[in-house]
């Protein structure tokens, strides 16, 4: 068994064809699948499932594919050291992000880390929390941006975010600055998919249940539900529209958070990438809930409670 071989395997999995694989690495189509064919008959294991319109890895595949990429990180931690490489110029990074975090966590940290390092190429993929921890498992990406829970991963947290309270604009309480849960316990709920156990804890930590008539994913549509009164729901800050119409945003009382950070595999292997990522990601969120929730603070608490 040999890197050059792991690295082959991998490169067939990323394009999912032994013909691609040969040519973004320069090899035929024959030599790549006696490489692969090679470090199969190695481990004594059938790593693929080949198919008439490519390749998909097998279940004990999924398991071994994790471990090359940690061996390949090994090597080029390796090879960083070795050659003392003081500033990152190239190398690339593969984000995985949970859809709700997208819109306004991710432009301003991706811009702050390629202004400092224009030359790594970052690459972004939007999709659940099950989604993004099923991608880390696989390797399919460096890094998750997601809310904490519990986790086989390291979680690096980044910062805090209020859930807030969203009711129609002809609601009886919205005129309040903050709301019980209590207090709408009883009233028709739309539950968020995405932070749907941080919400049901919320209630339960009340001795309460939510009134649940519909459980979605798309923030625009839970929004669009609450404006017509279908019902009303529960919102982390960070997913707040950048406009409100026909709704109004209240705080909970007493106030919940949820903490955001980074999912990685291990910081022990993190290539310079990903750890210049990291880093930047800290620095860029030490002031965001300041820059960006200021004008959501100024709405909410200049109403009467």
């Amino acid at each position: 068994m040999t890197l050059f071989q792991l690295e082959v395997f991998l490169k067939v999995v990323e394009t999912k064809s032994f013909t691609k694989a040969g040519e973004q690495i320069g090899l035929s189509q024959s030599a790549v699948s006696q490489a692969v064919a090679a470090l199969e008959s190695e481990l004594n294991i059938k790593l693929l499932n080949r198919h008439r319109n490519g390749v998909s890895l097998t279940k004990v595949g999924e398991r071994i594919t994790s471990l090359i990429r940690d061996l390949i990180t090994i090597k080029t931690k390796i090879i960083n050291e070795a050659t003392g490489i003081t500033e990152l110029e190239t190398g690339t990074i593969r984000i995985g992000s949970i859809s709700g975090m997208s819109a306004k966590l991710l432009p301003g940290m991706i811009s702050s880390f390629k202004k400092r390092f224009p030359g790594v190429e970052v690459v972004l993929y939007e999709g659940s929390y099950e989604e993004v921890k099923n991608w880390l498992k696989l390797s399919a990406v460096d890094v998750g941006v997601v809310t904490e829970e519990k986790s086989e991963f390291e979680f690096i947290p980044l910062l805090q975010d209020k859930m807030v309270v969203f009711v129609p604009e002809n609601h009886p309480l919205s005129h309040q600055s903050y709301i019980e849960v209590k207090a709408i316990a009883g009233e028709p709920f739309i539950m968020p998919k995405e932070c749907s156990h941080i919400i049901r804890d919320i209630f339960k930590e009340q001795g309460l249940s939510p009134n649940t008539h519909f459980e979605v994913s798309d923030i625009a549509t839970i929004m669009a539900m609450v404006q017509v009164g279908v019902g009303n729901t529960i919102l982390p800050e960070l997913a707040i529209p950048s406009t409100l119409s026909k709704v109004t945003a209240s705080y909970l009382n007493p106030q919940v958070y949820q903490n955001l950070g980074l999912e990685v595999r291990s910081t022990e292997y993190t290539n310079p990438a990903i750890t210049a990522f990291i880093h930047e990601a800290q620095e860029f969120t030490k002031n965001l809930s300041l820059k960006l929730f200021n004008s959501y603070h100024s709405v909410i608490l200049k109403k009467g409670k």
